[in-house]
């Protein structure tokens, strides 16, 4: 990963990621017209683009999840209402939060309040839920509030990225006074674990609405949402080096009334190797830790894959990339 102000040129660039392939300009190969004057041609300037993103606050760069002093173990969505056993004594290795680990005031219905209280208890007998493990991205909700490594953001001015290579998760904030997808488009596209999130600035603060999440967990706690949640964040800079990012969310399925979580995020610097910058890992979707021989079970926990299933995956993936034959 990379910190880096994109040049003008390429941030721009960016926003033609926002317009699906049937809608650009020259979907067909260059008329004899246009090849005739390319080397005399002189494109237009990036003007009111570059005012328009000089008019944002700077938030591209690296950011990592900083977490309150004293909270328990992590990665956690809401740090501050967390509860969890004593640490193992010094020394014994641990990863993620301890088995146990709960977040209260959650305003879970009392179904999903039993299936996270259940979800716990599974935890406690050694019966991990986390898809993580698995190679399932985060999806958004996890990503902005219980990621363990850094994520990038990288602003356009009609658009702004953020990506997540150890959650293999990316979302694109679209800034153009788009609308969220309604009726068949929505139906057709399904939701996904990006969702579709639309931005605006108020003032110094960008006002993010997300909707259409696949169902999935908060942490590594197993605490579930539903496919109906919606989220509503409102972002701004409260330092050079802090991100401020106050969550309202909503789920009609499983919640009885609004969740605010509060979260910082601060600003840091890319990842090298021996002094040299690691741009080979700049927004690698495939640098993720997921454990080969992880699976998830059909009551949802993760289990061992045997020898032959491993042999099985990897034939399939050696067959799926293969050209065809002529």
């Amino acid at each position: 990963m990379l910190a880096r102000k994109l040049p003008l040129t390429a941030a721009v660039a960016v926003t033609s990621l926002s317009l699906p392939f049937c809608q650009l300009a020259y979907a067909q190969y260059p008329t004899p017209g246009i090849l005739s004057r390319a080397k005399t041609y002189v494109g237009p300037k990036l003007t009111e683009q570059a005012a328009k993103l000089a008019a944002q606050p700077d938030m591209t760069g690296i950011w990592q999840m900083l977490d309150p002093e004293g909270a328990c173990g992590g990665p956690l969505f809401n740090p501050e209402s967390a509860v969890c056993p004593p640490r193992p004594p010094s020394g014994e290795q641990t990863f993620g939060p301890l088995p146990g680990t709960k977040m209260q005031g959650i305003p879970y219905n009392a179904k999903y309040q039993k299936m996270y209280d259940a979800y716990v208890a599974d935890a406690l007998q050694g019966k991990a839920r986390d898809t993580f493990a698995a190679c399932v991205p985060y999806g958004v909700p996890r990503m902005v509030g219980a990621s363990p490594v850094a994520f990038d953001i990288i602003q356009a001015p009609d658009v702004m990225l953020w990506y997540n290579p150890y959650g293999r998760t990316e979302r694109r904030i679209f800034l153009d006074g788009r609308k969220h997808p309604s009726g068949e488009e929505t139906d057709r596209a399904g939701p996904s674990y990006s969702g579709h999130s639309v931005g605006r600035w108020e003032g110094d603060t960008l006002v993010v609405e997300t909707v259409n999440m696949i169902n999935a967990f908060f942490d590594e706690t197993a605490a579930p949402h539903s496919e109906k949640l919606s989220m509503v964040e409102r972002i701004r800079l409260i330092d050079p080096k802090v991100i401020e990012n106050e969550m309202t969310i909503t789920d009609p399925e499983a919640f009885t009334k609004p969740w605010v979580v509060k979260r910082y995020y601060g600003r840091t610097k890319p990842l090298t190797m021996n002094g040299t910058m690691r741009t080979d890992r700049l927004l690698s979707l495939n640098d993720r830790p997921c454990v080969p021989n992880v699976k998830m079970d059909a009551d949802g926990f993760q289990v061992m894959m045997l020898p032959q299933e491993i042999e099985e995956a990897e034939a399939r993936a050696r067959g799926a990339a293969a050209p065809a034959e002529q």
